[in-house]
């Protein structure tokens, strides 16, 4: 019975878990003439290659979604993006603004 029970457990962990991070980005250097956010969070499906908006940045497309990096365009806002998936750096660009994010992966459960 015990045993059992220890297999419908991690059955269920197994289940539980998902392929999703959820990216939690924060500013490196605070620039105060920039209209860009200081920080931001996405959900990133690695797996499915799938991107969405938590908090911040919204209305971005993505371009390229490659083994090691993520490209992104935001045509209301008119900035470009990459996260570098090794790294964990995310860089916007907008006009003559450059901002450089640390992001962490955050495993997500459901």
């Amino acid at each position: 019975m015990f045993k059992i029970f220890v297999i419908i457990i991690i059955l269920f962990h197994k289940i539980s878990l998902s392929e999703e991070f959820k990216l939690v980005c924060s500013e490196t250097n605070v620039s105060p003439k920039s209209e860009l956010s200081s920080s931001f969070s996405k959900i990133v499906n690695f797996k499915e290659q799938t991107l969405l908006n938590y908090s911040g940045g919204y209305f971005d497309n993505v371009l390229l979604f490659g083994r090691n990096e993520i490209v992104l365009n935001n045509k209301v806002f008119d900035t470009r993006s990459t996260y570098n998936i090794y790294t964990s750096k995310w860089i916007t660009y907008k006009g003559q603004f450059v901002k450089i994010y640390n992001c962490t992966k955050e495993k997500r459960r459901f």
